[in-house]
């Protein structure tokens, strides 16, 4: 790696917005707790083709319990946040080659999933086919009397009950959403038939037991819930999904809360050795990388020892080695799949300290742990030696705080228009990249606009309009509307404020975000599944402002 191997600014969104953009250019899963050394999967898997409300699944037959996880290594889940302890550190073991692929559902053993409600706090929702399952994995990894209703909301909120077994974009798979490295060190074999696989649904159930054992359910249940996926919004959704199943499972609710989303901050002072040695911007970098991407107190000083292993913080490389492979020492391909424009200055730039340390930051996310993250980034046990040992030394205190999302509303609001005024049955959804709606009925432009073009290709539904505005505060920035929707204008076409765009689907969903001109949305080099982005969060403000 380099030399060696050879913020979030929300007050500042809008500003951000009316200035022009670079084309955007993902990302992964959540902080991730690790525990011992599993057993080596005895298989690969082999991905279905995505179930649909009525069909039928394998069944599952009678569960062997597993025991609870061993040991610890890694970082521990929710790292960084207040009673959260850290683990002790141990080598993350290689999974043996596979066996052989695991077998599709046997038709002569299936069972019929019925259809889902819409509404995702209907008790009726939970096929009754999954209750006990839910109950014997609950009590197989000890998660308290709240436990089957937690590992129901996640099931919801995640596949819809297995209705919707698609890779995520971030790579998920199965019935639970696990990426593959976490399936690797928490895949189980709940049905006794010699194979982990994610999409069977009692091997992903009781998968994501042991996962929210090894977070700290049931002590800690909110930090367990975050671990498997990074974004408060998601929390609130699996706890607010809970309580409404809790009914099914015995009990009137499952007494857990949710609290609103909040922007996690990390002020951190080096060990009294080391002061003078981190550059100010430098620090400043890795504590916003660390709490972006949840990697706690211990990533902040995971980042400036791989920064000072790889160049002393950029004086020990010329300018043409900072431009390829920045302070932290990144390959290409990590700048290439991982790449994040840390400072929001609209492009990213290698040798920059933010945009290196959250492109780094980023792909240690990705690996699920700490050390993983590490290992990915050089893989030499001596070097992860040496960053942790290194993090160690330069190790010293860190102030945590929580803030709200702070987005000061557009001024100008009153030159656009309600895009659901002529809309029935809105439900506001989830902020990611854009914010996601259903409803019915027609969906105007927000203002004087020029149709770019229709379909959005690749994304859920693959319905799409994209439009320019031609006024206002926001003139020349794009606007996309996307999945569950049907265009009802062309590509080309001039269209004013108010005017119809498109129809919502029966029964599908809508997101709507800011995009560059080929309609990639603005927050894709930020984003990664489940993550609330700034300009999801700038186009929930501006919806706010005009009356939505």
């Amino acid at each position: 790696m380099g030399r060696l191997r050879d913020t979030l600014a929300a007050a500042a969104i809008f500003a951000v917005l009316a200035a022009p953009v670079a084309s955007a250019a993902e990302a992964p899963s959540s902080s991730t707790p690790t525990t011992g050394t599993p057993p080596a999967p005895a298989s690969t898997t082999t991905t279905p083709a995505p179930v649909v409300q009525g069909s039928t699944l394998e069944a599952p037959p009678a569960v062997a319990k597993p025991s609870k996880p061993a040991g610890s290594g890694g970082t521990s889940a929710g790292s960084g946040k207040k009673g959260a302890k850290t683990k002790a550190s141990a080598p993350v073991a290689k999974p043996a080659p596979s066996a052989a692929p695991a077998p599709g559902p046997s038709p002569a053993q299936t069972l019929t999933i019925p259809s889902v409600p819409s509404s995702t706090c209907a008790a009726a929702g939970v096929p009754p086919i999954l209750v006990p399952i839910y109950e014997r994995a609950a009590a197989a990894y000890g998660l308290g009397p709240q436990g089957p209703a937690v590992l129901a909301g996640i099931n919801e909120v995640e596949t819809a009950f297995g209705t919707n077994l698609n890779v995520s974009s971030a790579g998920a798979v199965g019935w639970m959403q696990f990426m593959p490295s976490t399936w690797e060190t928490y895949g189980v074999d709940a049905n006794g038939d010699g194979v982990k696989n994610p999409y069977n649904p009692e091997d992903a159930i009781f998968a994501a037991a042991r996962y929210l054992s090894a977070a700290g359910m049931p002590s800690n249940t909110y930090d367990a819930i975050l671990a498997y996926n990074h974004a408060d919004w998601y929390v609130a959704e699996v706890l607010a999904n809970a309580n409404c199943y809790a009914p099914v499972f015995g009990s009137a609710s499952t007494g857990l809360s949710a609290a609103p989303p909040k922007l996690q901050m990390l002020s951190c002072r080096p060990a009294a050795a080391h002061r003078r040695e981190v550059p100010a911007q430098y620090l400043s970098a890795f504590e916003d990388a660390a709490a972006r991407y949840g990697l706690g107190r211990r990533g902040v000083w995971a980042l400036a020892a791989i920064a000072r292993l790889e160049s002393n913080f950029g004086r020990g490389m010329d300018r043409r080695e900072l431009n390829r492979a920045g302070p932290l020492g990144l390959e290409p391909n990590e700048w290439k799949q991982y790449a994040v424009d840390g400072n929001g200055d609209g492009r990213i730039r290698h040798s920059n300290p933010a945009d290196s340390a959250a492109t780094l930051a980023r792909l240690i996310w990705s690996r699920g742990s700490l050390r993983a993250g590490v290992f990915a980034h050089n893989q030499a046990e001596w070097y992860v030696q040496a960053v942790l040992g290194e993090a160690n030394r330069m190790q010293g205190r860190c102030k945590v705080t929580y803030t709200d999302w702070s987005i000061a509303l557009p001024a100008a609001a009153g030159s656009y228009v309600n895009p659901f005024g002529l809309s029935s049955n809105l439900v506001t959804g989830r902020v990611d990249q854009g914010v996601d709606f259903t409803g019915s009925g027609p969906i105007v432009a927000i203002g004087d606009a020029k149709i770019l073009s229709v379909g959005a290709p690749g994304w859920p539904e693959g319905g799409g309009v994209l439009y320019q505005l031609l006024g206002g505060p926001l003139k020349g920035q794009v606007v996309f509307v996307y999945e569950g929707v049907d265009a009802t204008v062309q590509a080309g076409q001039t269209v004013k404020a108010g005017q119809q765009i498109a129809t919502f689907r029966p029964g599908g969903s809508i997101e709507i975000g800011f995009a560059d001109a080929a309609g990639v949305p603005l927050s894709h080099t930020e984003y990664y599944e489940g993550k609330v982005t700034a300009y999801g969060l700038q186009m929930l403000s501006l919806l706010q402002a005009i009356g939505v």
